[in-house]
């Protein structure tokens, strides 16, 4: 069967931090725009958390972020490709034929519950969905419920839930398939667990008791 995904399109809020390159036929300009384009080795940059505070731009209380020779410029409630234009119209004043990209560098998620590694994740592409997020968390433990999983979404408006059955195809038609930054995925445990982990001390007792 086919269903088709309506990928959410998440809009910059302050103190995002969003990685802006350019390519262009002027090497100079090149290495005067680009963060780290001067460096010999440029492997580094975005490896760890911290180059990406030092690299990205971070979009500041009044929503903009500063950017060499082009100043200011407003980010805030806009999409990443909404960004990318904006840029694009501002270059075309001092590049010629410039190629740009804009990525986030604050899509955090959080993944807890029955998983093997639980913890806050960051993701680097422009979308995730809530089958990546389980997978890069180890996947769901052997006592964790695939039927009661449930995403939690912060947002200025309030705290919006999803109620996610990972084994129902109609997950994919759920408005929580796709994540968004600073989103929580909860992965609930089995209602035998207490069951299940008492088992081995529960047999020894039976064992004891039959064998005296």
């Amino acid at each position: 069967q086919f269903y088709p995904m309506t990928r959410p399109d998440y809009r910059v809020q302050y103190q995002d931090i969003l990685y802006v390159n350019f390519f262009t036929m002027n090497q100079e300009m090149n290495d005067l725009l680009n963060p780290g384009a001067g460096s010999t080795n440029r492997s580094y940059l975005f490896r760890d958390e911290s180059t990406a505070y030092i690299y990205g731009y971070t979009v500041s209380d009044s929503g903009t972020i500063s950017l060499p020779i082009l100043g200011e410029i407003e980010v805030y409630g806009l999409t990443l490709e909404q960004v990318k234009r904006s840029i694009k119209e501002r270059a075309a004043k001092y590049l010629k034929d410039a190629v740009i990209n804009v990525r986030l560098l604050s899509f955090k998620f959080t993944v807890v519950g029955e998983v093997n590694r639980p913890g806050t994740f960051n993701n680097y592409n422009n979308q995730l969905t809530v089958l990546e997020a389980i997978g890069m968390a180890g996947d769901i433990t052997d006592y964790g419920n695939r039927r009661r999983v449930l995403v939690v979404r912060p947002t200025k408006e309030g705290t919006y839930t999803y109620r996610i059955n990972l084994q129902d195809k109609n997950l994919l038609q759920s408005e929580g398939y796709f994540l968004l930054p600073n989103d929580i995925v909860i992965v609930e445990p089995i209602k035998s667990k207490p069951f299940q982990l008492n088992i081995p001390t529960t047999s020894l007792i039976i064992t004891t008791t039959l064998s005296t």
